[in-house]
């Protein structure tokens, strides 16, 4: 039985949270611009956010935030409420669920007891509550709000946004002392537009991009410290590289790089630490990201380059959107195989990642002789970077 320190372990838990959104400002690493324009945006009368961004680059995390600092305004007095959509919401269960937040308030939290009155009986309306019943319950409440209305993008009706779009519109006609943050998965402005159509004039468009090398250092820094540890000069880097964006990679390579340390009786965690972490981090990664690898590279043939093939995709030269060319994959995958080979022996590769019963793990854009590619789930990339490693077809150092 490996002899662990436990309470050294449960600091390193509580430190590296892959799987949960980060919700004090203190422990929410990098974002500093981002975070100091929705602020302002947050305190711009009439206006209002919508923040985008691919899954798993942290925009939850970034909305608590946000929530937080809002509400920590002494001067304001303004109240955070948060909510997350599903599928099946309508305009009405949204805002029911978010002001259940009012009713679950302490008064001493600003919020009195007719105001709660007040939302309820606006409530009695069902989902026939309109934008202008929205308004009026605001202005009957006795603070500022800010309202965070996460995973938007999950909703279906179509009404909901047309409905969204006249409140955002009417509360910063009227003056309604009331920000409403909008946040939804998509990967441009362009892709938001199409999805949803114009939200409102007044809504501010705001990206939350994959985080930068130093910003993903600096989760693992902030991370060991508060663990009561230190690490090999280089580490964190060599774990921002793999996480290749997504801070969900650099929490959990952070944990388990710790967690080996400690299974040496270090308090120091080293390069050869996270080579061991590997295997681990690929168990304990999101249950969809492994479904999704093993679905594309899945085959009863012998001798197949799958595997290698989707590693040569993720390692290729992409353009700011994410999309690589055909002939941007041979390099790598020549590097890989250790040979020379022409884009026709895996331009069939390709096909197949795009292919429904294999994901699909590509996404093919363009028009002949100028098609490109990229991946339907970005997050997928740092995962298939860590099964390269473990299979021996990279390096975990540069």
């Amino acid at each position: 039985m490996v002899d662990i320190d436990f309470a050294a372990s449960a600091r390193l838990i509580r430190a590296f949270t892959p799987t949960a959104p980060i919700s004090l400002p203190n422990l929410l690493s990098g974002r500093a611009d981002l975070l100091l324009r929705l602020q302002t945006d947050v305190l711009r009368p009439g206006q209002h956010v919508l923040l985008y961004g691919d899954r798993g680059v942290g925009k939850t995390s970034i909305a608590r935030v946000m929530a937080v600092l809002a509400q920590e305004d002494a001067d304001g007095g303004t109240r955070s409420l948060v909510v997350s959509c599903d599928s099946e919401d309508t305009f009405g269960s949204i805002w029911r669920k978010a002001f259940q937040e009012t009713l679950a308030a302490e008064p001493g939290m600003g919020f009195t007891r007719s105001a709660e009155r007040n939302i309820v009986g606006r409530f009695d309306v069902g989902d026939a509550l309109s934008p202008n019943d929205l308004r009026l319950l605001i202005d009957s409440l006795p603070n500022p709000i800010v309202a965070i209305i996460d995973e938007f993008d999950r909703v279906r009706d179509p009404r909901v946004y047309a409905l969204m779009t006249d409140a955002l519109k009417l509360f910063s006609d009227s003056g309604a002392d009331c920000t409403v943050m909008l946040v939804g998965v998509a990967r441009t402005v362009e892709d938001l537009i199409a999805a949803h159509g114009s939200i409102s004039r007044n809504v501010d468009y705001v990206e939350a991009p994959p985080m930068t090398p130093d910003e993903l250092s600096e989760i693992i820094e902030k991370g060991f410290a508060s663990a009561g540890m230190e690490f090999e000069s280089g580490l964190d880097f060599e774990i921002a590289r793999l996480s290749q964006g997504y801070p969900h990679y650099t929490h959990l390579l952070g944990l388990w790089t710790g967690l080996e340390a400690l299974k040496r009786r270090a308090d120091r965690a080293a390069l050869a630490d996270l080579q061991s972490a590997i295997p681990k981090s690929i168990q304990n990664a999101a249950g969809g990201i492994r479904l999704e690898y093993e679905r594309a590279t899945d085959s009863v043939q012998p001798n197949n380059l799958f595997k290698e093939v989707l590693l040569a995709c993720a390692m290729a030269e992409k353009d700011i959107r994410g999309r690589f060319a055909l002939t941007a994959v041979r390099e790598p995958l020549e590097k890989i195989l250790g040979r020379p080979i022409k884009p026709v022996s895996y331009q069939r590769h390709l096909a197949r990642f795009c292919e429904p019963d294999y994901g699909p793990v590509l996404i093919k854009t363009g028009k002949r002789r100028n098609y490109r590619w990229r991946f339907a789930n970005p997050q997928l990339v740092p995962f298939v970077y860590l099964q390269g490693i473990d299979a021996g077809l990279l390096k975990a150092a540069p």
